[in-house]
């Protein structure tokens, strides 16, 4: 059983706000769509309240969904309404369609919820809300067993063809897939009806219409993101390219700080594949957690160059020009507009703990009336998620073990029991919920990925034979 660090007074906590959140919003969509059927349709009271009964069963499912896929405590009211929300959406537009002609029900583009909810989520929860709409749809309508056979059909299809790539040509296909498919499916349910003939022009249509809707879904995706403030993986692939603007710029002006950073990445990317969050979220904050360095490159150990620039400042000045990174990257990400959920990775990689080096030295000086403790403490905040955790301990392990001289394997994996030790001391997870579990896998891939980082590095401690070569 995992244990998190994380204890809180509080009974009404955020996490019991947002589970209300979805209960009241459950329930106000169950009784608004009950009462909208039963007055706009003339069917007997009970079997609208049958309906009801049914919505909110699909619906308390799906709260069990979101609990098991999603951390409620890592996602926002706002987050909430958009997953929830396609539900009703497509409830009433296939009202409003079946009302004009009934057939225009199968031109739905309910392959929508498949493909944007797996950009901004995972594939479980996409399809858990593209099945409950299908149900939904179904029990409300009294659709045809024509109709659903072919939403779960092609809802299938959607589901394991690759409509998340990054290369047009590959989600083209898929869309020829889906379509084609669509198409001699839906041939053949009508040939058991023996109405095959008659129902060619509206094949060939709906062919057209569902190919239209599917291409129009990846315009809508960037709205999504602006309106809702979301980052989807199509966001986060071509941020973590190393062709990006910015990276370039922090080769060019911080080539050490790029490197560091480089690692950072891949040693936050696998802790997070090992304890199943999200890599790749971890991979590009990792690469831009540490941009405000190439405001001033030279103040920091990976880029100088036989000049120490804290030669002749104080103890109190020398921290504060390294503090001044942190607030540097954020204005750095604000300027060329990096997703907030990226500007929250430079924040948090130091959370509040202190400039060590400094704080030592101005802790044994005598000049110890001129400063407080203030002075040499980031301003945080602390790491609210997991994945902004793996990137701080990430951060640390990675610059603490090059700065190593000549260290033997057992010098390494101490150094990293005690930087892990230490942050947890210092409470920096007590935001994240990260459990000792989980701490304790990313500690096991931190020592095997530092060991392959620095092999060449490690010094033996058993004396080696004439011309022998270790690689």
């Amino acid at each position: 059983m995992a244990i998190y660090f994380m204890p809180s007074n509080s009974i009404f906590t955020a996490s019991t706000f947002r589970l209300l959140t979805i209960i009241i919003f459950t329930g106000l969509v169950v009784f608004s769509l009950f009462l909208y059927f039963h007055i706009f349709n003339n069917s007997n009271f009970y079997a609208h309240l049958g309906v009801a009964a049914l919505l909110t069963g699909i619906f308390s499912l799906l709260l069990l969904i979101i609990f098991r896929t999603l951390k409620i405590e890592e996602i926002s009211p706002r987050s909430l309404f958009f997953i929830l929300s396609w539900i009703p959406f497509f409830i009433l537009t296939a009202n409003i369609l079946s009302q004009i002609k009934t057939e225009l029900i199968y031109c739905l583009p309910l392959g929508m919820i498949l493909i944007v909810l797996k950009y901004f989520y995972n594939e479980s929860l996409s399809f858990a809300i593209y099945l409950a709409t299908v149900l939904s749809i179904t029990l409300t309508l009294n659709t045809t067993g024509d109709w659903l056979f072919l939403q779960l059909f092609s809802g299938l299809l959607i589901h394991f063809l690759p409509f998340e790539s990054k290369k047009p040509l590959t989600i083209i296909s898929s869309i020829f897939i889906v379509n084609i498919s669509a198409f001699f499916t839906l041939s053949g349910l009508t040939l058991i009806n023996g109405s095959l003939k008659e129902s060619l022009a509206f094949l060939f249509f709906l062919v057209f219409i569902q190919t239209f809707l599917l291409l129009f879904t990846y315009m809508v995706i960037p709205f999504f993101e602006k309106i809702f403030s979301f980052t989807s993986t199509f966001s986060l692939s071509e941020l973590g390219s190393l062709d990006n603007f910015l990276l370039k710029e922090l080769s060019q002006k911080a080539p050490g700080t790029y490197q560091h950073s480089i690692q950072v990445s891949y040693l936050a990317e696998a802790a997070a594949q090992k304890i199943h969050v999200n890599s790749l979220l971890c991979r590009v904050g990792g690469l831009y957690h540490d941009i405000g360095k190439m405001m001033n490159p030279t103040y920091f150990n990976e880029n100088m160059q036989n000049i120490n620039p804290y030669e002749n400042q104080s103890f109190n000045r020398s921290a504060e020009l390294i503090i001044k990174h942190v607030n540097d990257g954020i204005a750095l990400g604000k300027k060329y507009h990096l997703p907030e959920v990226i500007i929250d990775f430079i924040r948090t990689h130091h959370g509040t703990t202190k400039v060590e080096y400094f704080y030592r030295k101005f802790k044994a000086s005598r000049d110890i009336g001129n400063g407080n403790d203030a002075d040499f403490t980031y301003p945080g905040p602390k790491p609210s998620t997991r994945e902004q955790s793996i990137v701080m301990l990430a951060d640390t392990v990675e610059a603490a073990c090059r700065s190593l001289k000549n260290p033997t394997e057992k010098d390494m994996f101490d150094l990293i029991d005690r930087l892990i030790e230490n942050k947890i001391k210092l409470g920096q997870f007590q935001e994240s919920r990260l459990s000792f579990e989980e701490l304790e896998l990313c500690k096991d891939v931190f020592k095997t990925y530092i060991k392959t980082f620095y092999h060449q590095r490690i010094s033996y401690p058993e004396p080696v034979n004439s011309g022998q070569e270790f690689l």
